[in-house]
């Protein structure tokens, strides 16, 4: 029976540990080729291919429905006399979300027929991306990896650990047993004990507490680095955007978007967001963006939405902020408010808790 245990355990943290490590690879496979496609290459592309699909999916118990937007774009373009063609327009990009406006506002990066230039992998030219370096997105794979890594790891540690101990804990019985007869022998003999203080035996599953401390804390240190690392790009990108240059820009595409979650309890609580798309045109060259504001939040009540939907009309006027060294950086409300505070306040609250735990709780347990 307990081989059967052994071996039901094994595949199951067997089948977690693989799909985590295809996970992290993958991951670290779009991280090294969104660093290195900023030195590729690059030639002449034109745009095959250029939709917007959307997926429907209804839950069953509550038949609360959610929809994911995702851009079908493809990328034809010639290297050394080959045909080849790309759906990628960065390394590590994700393939949908329940946002329309950023489906919406790559398909209007990328129209149909449009010309592009696309960066190749010089010695594998059908690798190809047509924003190449890297983004933040290239990330979310390889700690989507480690999210499965961790938990399995911690899983298979307890399980050996633990099946370790039985034997062990059967040896430590058997001394014992032993030691009281010694006892019981040598009193009946007149032989007084040895004043020997009493140390009671490890037992090899004290180790299981500080390491699950630990991963539990490194967790959260990563996390919080990644909210922190990304909220702080978003608060300097709001402080510098007061000081870009601006154009006028049009709204093309406003909408608002309700979007309904369910909580363990099975209440449900619908969010509102606005979402739109502009453009606007930089040294004779059209752009699209959709940021309203850095660092704002993306959901909240339907009031609030309405109001900023009705401000940003399809077809009204508006002033764009642009980032010089990249003009597809955006953004039409420039500066920050409370609104930006939260990524990175999440982050640095997370970051603390994980260091502490490690400081002080992991050696406390420990001990």
């Amino acid at each position: 029976m307990m081989k059967l245990t052994v071996i039901g355990v094994a595949i199951a943290v067997g089948l977690v540990v693989a799909f985590g490590l295809y996970l992290f690879g993958l991951g670290l496979r779009n991280v090294g080729r969104a660093a290195a496609s900023s030195r590729w290459p690059r030639t002449a592309g034109k745009v095959v291919r250029s939709a917007t699909r959307e997926q429907r999916d209804a839950d069953k118990k509550s038949g609360a429905v959610s929809v994911i937007y995702s851009a079908d774009t493809v990328i034809q373009y010639e290297v050394g006399g080959k045909q080849y063609s790309t759906n990628v327009i960065h390394f590590g990009q994700t393939l949908g979300s329940g946002d329309e406006s950023e489906a919406e506002l790559q398909r209007l990066r990328y129209p149909l027929d449009g010309e592009v230039s696309v960066s190749y992998h010089p010695s594998q030219p059908w690798i190809a991306a047509a924003r190449p370096g890297l983004h933040a997105e290239a990330f979310w794979l390889p700690g989507a990896g480690l999210a499965f890594l961790l938990p399995a790891a911690l899983a298979l540690f307890v399980f050996l650990t633990v099946f370790r101990t039985a034997p062990g804990q059967q040896r430590n019985d058997d001394e014992f047993q032993k030691s009281v007869e010694t006892a019981i022998e040598n009193g009946r003999r007149g032989i007084a004990p040895p004043d020997i203080p009493f140390r009671p035996p490890k037992d090899a599953s004290d180790a299981i507490a500080p390491v699950a401390a630990g991963l539990f804390a490194a967790v959260f240190c990563g996390l919080g680095i990644l909210a922190l690392s990304g909220g702080a790009q978003r608060l300097w990108r709001g402080a510098a955007s007061e000081h870009w240059p601006s154009v006028e820009g049009q709204v093309l595409f406003s909408r608002v978007n309700a979007s309904e979650t369910e909580d363990s309890n099975h209440r449900s609580a619908t969010t509102f967001s606005p979402q739109f798309v502009y453009t606007y045109e930089v040294d004779g060259v059209k752009h699209f963006n959709n940021r309203r504001r850095f660092g704002r939040i993306e959901g909240s009540a339907e009031d609030w939405a309405e109001d900023i939907a009705a401000h940003y009309k399809v077809g009204r006027g508006v002033r764009v902020y642009y980032f010089q060294a990249d003009p597809d950086v955006a953004v039409l409300e420039p500066g920050n408010n409370s609104e930006g505070l939260w990524l990175p306040g999440v982050g640095l609250v997370a970051l603390l808790f994980g260091l502490a735990t490690l400081i002080w709780i992991v050696p406390a347990v420990a001990k």
